[in-house]
């Protein structure tokens, strides 16, 4: 497991749905709280902001009585690049990408009851080379078996709300740029995981904020790891049991890496020698990678954090 080294929480805690959405394999079916009468539709946000995008929906998976099932879909030859996925599922099933590729994604369900379920994945699939920056990780449906039934998903016709304003979320972040992700639709009483790595040339992801429309009733929380300081996580949920919600996420984005201690600011390469065993590669989704290396200069010895996307480096004096 990645050590955590930022955590941004925000309104409500995530514990309540999450408690809900796992109880004891051990209770019979009818204590969960789960409805099982037929598959929840997906928030169909596989082909959002994704080119000359297709979705193609592929055959249902099942998953045994309190038990796993994985499998790899495939994107059609027309339309060989996987942009992102998104899935439908009994409320009682919950999903998570274990693998990816420039053209299949590998998902595996949970099943939380004493009785069959199924997942069915829907790929965003596109005949143009990934250049995103954003991938659905997980999502889990909470129990509604003593609420009204799910309203279908649908996709509201208005604005976001927005809390924090991109300004506001830069005004702590060193060369910093405000990265907005291509809105998204979040079921009624579901909690989703989503990946996003910031674009070059400001590659190191710091916070984020989010907006959405209707009400509030979206919480999120975000964090960045430090073996890939380019990704942030972000885990959200729609505490409202019948509204589907449109969904922004901003994240901020800098040219210094927020692990970076006490380096300087950002300047040009000096073009110095390179330190032997310096250079680490990150990569987001797909294998959209940057580098970083270190540099030490003569006769004053100093030494520079430098990061690399395809071609222009820039640096940081720092101690040492």
């Amino acid at each position: 497991m990645r050590p955590r080294r930022r955590t941004i929480a925000v309104s409500l805690g995530l514990a309540l749905v999450l408690a809900a959405g796992m109880a004891s394999s051990k209770q019979p079916a009818q204590d969960h709280g789960y409805r099982t009468d037929g598959v929840v539709p997906s928030d169909k946000n596989e082909c959002v902001g994704v080119p000359s995008c297709v979705s193609t929906t592929l055959a249902a998976t099942t998953v045994p009585a309190l038990g796993r099932a994985t499998a790899t879909f495939q994107c059609p030859p027309a339309q060989p690049n996987l942009w992102n996925w998104d899935s439908a599922m009994h409320e009682y099933i919950s999903v998570k990408m274990v693998a990816v590729d420039t053209s299949t994604v590998t998902v595996e369900g949970a099943n939380a009851l004493d009785r069959p379920g199924d997942f069915v994945v829907t790929l965003g699939c596109s005949t143009e080379p990934y250049t995103g920056n954003g991938l659905l990780v997980s999502q889990q449906l909470a129990p509604t078996a003593q609420l009204e039934k799910r309203k279908t998903p649908r996709r509201p016709q208005r604005e976001p709300k927005q809390g924090v304003t991109a300004g506001d979320l830069c005004s702590s972040v060193p060369d910093c740029q405000p990265q907005t992700e291509p809105t998204f639709s979040l079921g009624g009483w579901k909690s989703t995981t989503k990946r996003y790595a910031c674009k070059t040339p400001y590659p190191y992801a710091w916070t984020m904020t989010w907006a959405q429309t209707g009400r509030p009733s979206v919480s999120a929380i975000g964090a960045v790891f430090a073996v890939n300081p380019g990704e942030m996580d972000v885990l959200l949920t729609n505490w409202n049991p019948f509204a589907t919600d449109d969904v922004t996420i901003t994240t901020a984005c800098s040219k210094q890496n927020s692990f970076g201690g006490d380096c300087g600011a950002v300047q040009g390469d000096p073009g110095c020698p390179e330190v032997p065993g310096s250079q680490h590669m990150y990569c987001g989704p797909f294998s959209v990678c940057f580098s970083t290396y270190q540099e030490r200069c003569q006769p004053s010895n100093q030494l520079y954090s430098c990061t690399i996307d395809v071609i222009v480096p820039w640096c940081q004096p720092c101690p040492g």
